[in-house]
């Protein structure tokens, strides 16, 4: 005869949590977050084959075709692709941090990707700062390639001083967060990606013709350079010659010398004033609310 023993289960105590497979998973950490949105940033930019020749590789195909174009000196020894590098470096951070943004942000908020967004396990700043550093790595990116096709294709001289690379990087990162800020309020005022394509793309294009990009201020007329001076983009320009031109291309500015205390404090005024725009706007945005 066999005992059948017969093993007692005694239920778990109540804790009052969940099974662990019905557990809430916690979010990640918020750098984790911020390089998935970056990431996903990028992604999304460069599969638009449109967007990005337009906006990222148009500064290129400006300063190819016009240094064909133009094949002379423009002003003393200074070629007209040597003039052009610096204005395209503007262009660039105009196209990829300004008008890609507006268009972007405003296409986020059109099919809902802002609402989506403000539910997931993610700070809200996230978003933000994941603009700002594919916006940062985009003009990088097209600065550099810019530099390197003017230095090795089209025999333009680069500086050897510190100072020029320095004050070239300190415009160069003013820019960007300004134009940044700017895509930021702009598309979040605007009703879809069409509406800021029709309005900002137009801006952006009108500004290269009288802000010193494709012809020389002293070229302009008078009221032109007086009314869009107090825009950064003209100053931008002005900043970025100084730092790749030589000295003796000073003349060929309105006051016949650099300015570089007044566009320096004229650029760091517009970010000031962008960065607090782009924040009550979105404060004010309740689409992913």
């Amino acid at each position: 005869m066999t005992a059948t023993a017969t093993a007692t289960v005694e239920p778990a105590p109540a804790t009052g949590r969940a099974p662990a497979s019905r557990e809430r998973r916690r979010p990640g950490p918020p750098p984790v977050a911020v390089a998935t949105l970056t990431w996903t940033s990028l992604l999304s930019f460069v599969r638009e084959p449109a967007g990005f020749a337009m906006q990222f590789l148009y500064p290129l195909f400006m300063l190819v075709i016009f240094n064909a174009v133009f094949p002379g000196d423009l002003i003393g020894e200074i070629s007209y692709a040597e003039y052009l590098l610096p204005a395209m470096i503007t262009t660039g951070v105009m196209t990829t941090c300004l008008q890609n943004l507006a268009i972007t942000v405003a296409g986020e908020r059109e099919n809902g990707y802002l609402k989506r967004l403000a539910v997931l396990p993610a700070p809200q700043w996230a978003h933000v700062v994941a603009k700002c550093l594919s916006n940062t790595i985009l003009a990088l990116l097209n600065a550099a390639l810019l530099l390197l096709i003017a230095r090795l294709f089209l025999d333009v001289d680069l500086p050897r001083q510190a100072r020029s690379w320095g004050l070239l990087a300190v415009v160069l990162v003013l820019m960007v967060a300004t134009c940044t800020a700017l895509g930021l309020a702009l598309g979040r005022v605007m009703p879809g990606s069409r509406a800021a394509a029709g309005v900002v793309t137009p801006i952006v294009v009108m500004l290269q013709f009288v802000s010193g990009i494709f012809f020389p201020l002293s070229q302009l007329p008078a009221w032109m350079v007086n009314a869009f001076s107090v825009l950064p983009v003209r100053w931008s320009a002005e900043l970025m010659r100084e730092a790749l031109l030589p000295a003796e291309f000073a003349v060929a500015e309105p006051t016949g010398a650099w300015e570089t205390g007044k566009g320096l404090a004229v650029v760091s005024a517009w970010l000031i004033g962008a960065v607090v725009a782009a924040v009550v706007l979105t404060r004010r945005d309740t689409v992913d609310r």
